[in-house]
C-alpha cells in the first residue's frame, strides 16, 4: 500500500513539480532493494527548488512542446508535451558540435571552403576558395547558425558524411535520446527529429562543454580569411543575448516543419540555473518572448534553498 502511495506521489511530482508535503515519517532503507531509492532521493533532495505559489500553472505559449529543468538537480519544473516528436531544425547543430569535438583535428587547422559545403537556407558567410581556421568555422556554425560552415566543420573531422551521421545517432543513443534521429548535420532536413525531453538531455551535455558555452554566448564574432585580405563579423541569431536575462548558452532553430525553436541555459539573480527548450513557437519573436516569460515565471514561482 505504501509503495503504491509513493509511486503516485512521485509521478505527480515529476509532472508538475509541485512541492511534496507530508507528515508521515518514511524509512527509505526499505526501498534500497526495490529500485525506487533513486526516485525517493530525487524527490527529497535538500537542495531541490520548490514552488512558492502552487496556484500558478505556468505560462500560456504558442509552442506545442516545451520544458524547463533545474540544472543542479535535473528536476522538471514545468513541461508541455515533452515527448512529442518534432523536426529539430538547427538545434541539430548542437549534436554536430558534440561529434565534432569528439573528432577535432585541432583548432589551428586550416580548412578550405568548398562548393560542396554550400547549402540552401540562411545567409552565406564563407565562400568557396576561402581558407579559414577551424576555430573560426566552429564559431560561425554556432554563432550565426551557418549551414555552409557546419558542413565544412563536419568535413574537417575526416569522417565520411555517412560516418559522421552514424556518430551523431550513436551519441544520441548513448545519451538516452531514444526519440531522436539525425540524417544530416545542419538541421535543414525535417527528418532530423527529437522531443523536448531529448533536447533537454542534449543541452545538459552540450552546455556543459566550455567550447560550446563560450561560442553560443557571444553576441558577435569576427575573423579573418587566411588566403585573401578579407574579414567577416557574424551576429548571434539568439536575440535573448540582448535581453535582461543572463543567458549562459543557447541555440536557435527554424524550419517550416519545425516552427521556431530555442534552447537556453539561463542564470537567475541568486546564481540558480535552468535549462529551457521551446519547440515550434509560431513566430521568431514569440520563441524569444516565450523563453523569456517561462524563465521569469520559474524564478518568480520557485525557491532555491541554497
Amino acid at each position: 500500500m505504501l509503495l503504491s502511495i509513493l509511486a503516485n506521489l512521485i509521478g505527480f511530482y515529476s509532472l508538475i513539480a509541485l512541492p511534496v508535503v507530508t507528515t508521515q515519517t518514511i524509512d527509505i532503507s526499505q526501498f534500497k532493494d526495490t529500485g525506487q531509492i533513486d526516485l525517493l532521493e530525487r524527490v527529497y533532495l535538500s537542495d531541490a527548488p520548490f514552488r512558492k505559489n502552487n496556484s500558478s500553472l505556468g505560462i500560456e505559449i504558442s509552442a506545442p512542446s516545451a520544458m524547463i529543468v533545474d540544472k543542479k538537480t535535473g528536476l522538471v519544473l514545468w513541461q508541455k508535451n515533452p515527448n512529442e516528436v518534432r523536426s529539430l531544425a538547427s538545434l541539430t547543430k548542437l549534436m554536430t558540435a558534440l561529434v565534432f569535438l569528439d573528432n577535432n583535428p585541432g583548432w589551428e587547422t586550416e580548412v578550405m571552403i568548398l562548393e560542396s559545403d554550400y547549402r540552401n537556407g540562411g545567409r552565406r558567410y564563407v565562400y568557396a576558395g576561402e581558407k579559414v581556421l577551424l576555430r573560426d568555422i566552429f564559431n560561425t556554425a554556432l554563432v550565426a547558425s551557418s549551414n555552409d560552415a557546419t558542413m565544412a566543420l563536419a568535413r574537417s573531422t575526416g569522417l565520411s558524411p555517412e560516418d559522421f551521421i552514424n556518430q551523431m545517432n550513436l551519441k544520441a543513443h548513448n545519451l538516452g535520446m531514444l526519440q531522436s534521429f539525425f540524417v544530416e548535420p545542419t538541421g535543414l532536413d525535417p527528418q532530423n527529429i527529437s522531443s523536448a525531453q531529448d533536447v533537454i538531455t542534449l543541452i545538459q551535455v552540450s552546455f556543459n562543454q566550455p567550447e560550446i558555452v563560450n561560442v553560443t554566448s557571444k553576441l558577435l564574432y569576427s575573423f579573418d580569411i587566411i588566403n585573401v585580405p578579407r574579414s567577416y563579423t557574424v551576429e548571434n541569431t539568439n536575440l535573448l543575448l540582448k535581453s535582461y536575462l543572463r543567458v549562459m548558452a543557447g541555440k536557435t532553430g527554424y524550419l517550416d516543419e519545425a516552427g521556431y525553436c530555442l534552447t537556453s541555459l539561463i542564470k537567475g539573480t541568486k546564481e540558480q540555473e535552468i535549462y529551457l527548450v521551446v519547440l515550434g513557437s509560431d513566430s521568431e519573436y514569440n520563441r524569444f518572448q516565450e523563453v523569456k516569460s517561462l524563465a521569469q515565471w520559474t524564478f518568480d514561482n520557485y525557491y532555491w534553498p541554497n
